[in-house]
């Protein structure tokens, strides 16, 4: 398969397409994709990274520099919507 030439070829497609229910599964295969690429990037982290990580989530529910789940779900759908 040309990689290059498969994905020419969906961009010209995509081009055409009107119906919006269409549009939003692609973009929801391409959000799964972005997912999974990530979670194969993952790895353990070490004890040291785990009690830093620890000590600041400790200190801002002190300081109540939180925010719900909402924002979010908000901040991550923005930040990975391209």
């Amino acid at each position: 398969m040309d990689l290059k030439t498969e994905k020419e070829y969906i961009k010209s497609e995509l081009d055409r397409v009107e119906d919006v229910h269409i549009v939003e599964a692609i973009k929801n295969i391409l959000a799964l994709g972005k997912a999974k690429r990530y979670e194969q990037d993952m790895h353990p982290m070490t004890l040291e990274t785990f009690y830093k990580r620890n000590e600041i989530s400790r200190k801002a529910i002190e300081e109540e520099k939180l925010i719900n789940q909402k924002e979010a779900r908000s901040y991550f759908k923005r930040k990975h919507a391209r």
